[in-house]
């Protein structure tokens, strides 16, 4: 009896290993999941709730600036994510493609998005002086409050910049052709695109269940099997009139900490619709000169300041950017 006993706690012992590993790998956790296309509901709980971003106050708003007419609103503002450290990216941003002189028969607004960082803020209150693009506001400037960044931006554009014909969403460490951007849009004041544009880098994926990933994601926070389709938030495109409706949803439900997946779930809640484009390139393409890029809209990838001015430049000289 006491060499059964043995063999058994023996098996146990050996066997505890492989469960632990199945379930740090989430392999168990997918067989509780709810199907999506039946289940899904958000927010989890009963009551909506709203998105707290309300409570956070302005620190540095932009200058709206006296070109600003009533009669010629920008055809495309830049809403560009940044981070306080990251004064090399935005000032090559401005001279390269935020540059908002760059078309003379076209109006373009740039806008950098900032929480509160952890460095010095001085050059920040410098930049907001000098250049009057920067909007930032009180919150931990961290990976998973970029939600609350791009929310940012959303409720600024919604309540204060509301007559840009569209709004491109877009991190500081991408490559963006604008020229490229308004021949998607339409370059005159009428455009081929729907009236309600959400347009980008579209997937359908799953939550990731294993614990070692930086994107865990358990089943209290998410139950369902699948996310909704949703634009990578690294870079897409808004119509004012989708900017409009996506805020009004969004501020009746509560913040998701991963900015593309909330996007995705306000997108569906309000009724507006997702556009894939390839050309909003969520993988770096290798670039091989500038015909490599000729009809690149934004490409990720592009961290390094001299790397990404040198590219633009030669891609401009092109007339490709």
């Amino acid at each position: 009896m006491q060499a059964k006993l043995r063999k058994l706690l023996l098996r146990c012992l050996l066997a505890l290993p492989l469960v632990l590993l199945v379930d740090y790998c989430g392999l168990l956790t997918h067989l509780h999941e709810l199907d999506f296309e039946r289940h899904f509901r958000y927010p989890l709980g009963e009551a909506a709730g709203g998105s707290g971003l309300q409570r956070f106050a302005y620190l540095r708003v932009p200058s709206l600036g006296a070109e600003v007419r009533a009669d010629q609103p920008p055809r495309l503002t830049l809403l560009i994510k940044s981070a306080v450290a990251n004064a090399q990216r935005r000032e090559a941003i401005r001279r390269t493609w935020g540059y908002e002189g760059r078309f003379s028969d076209v109006h373009l607004r740039r806008v950098f998005l900032l929480g509160r960082g952890r460095e010095s803020e001085k050059d920040v209150a410098w930049e907001a002086r000098e250049h009057g693009d920067i909007l930032q506001a009180d919150f931990t400037d961290a990976y998973f409050n970029n939600t609350l960044k791009t929310m940012l931006g959303m409720r600024w554009a919604s309540e204060q910049f509301n007559r840009s014909d569209f709004y491109l969403f877009v991190d500081d460490d991408y490559y963006v052709s604008a020229k490229n951007v308004l021949r998607f849009l339409g370059r005159g004041r009428r455009s081929h695109q729907p009236e309600l544009l959400f347009a980008g880098h579209v997937f359908q994926t799953s939550p990731l269940r294993h614990k070692f990933s930086k994107w865990y994601v358990s089943l209290a926070e998410y139950p369902f099997d699948r996310w909704p389709p949703y634009v990578t938030a690294g870079a897409f495109v808004l119509s004012r009139q989708a900017l409009l409706r996506l805020y009004a949803t969004s501020v009746h439900l509560p913040l998701f900490r991963f900015d593309d997946v909330h996007l995705g779930i306000v997108a569906l809640k309000a009724g507006v619709p997702l556009q894939h484009c390839d050309d909003f390139r969520f993988h770096r393409p290798a670039y091989r000169g500038p015909d490599s890029y000729s009809a690149v809209i934004a490409s990720h990838g592009f961290g390094d300041p001299e790397e990404m001015s040198r590219v633009w430049n030669e891609c401009r000289s092109a007339n490709y950017a």
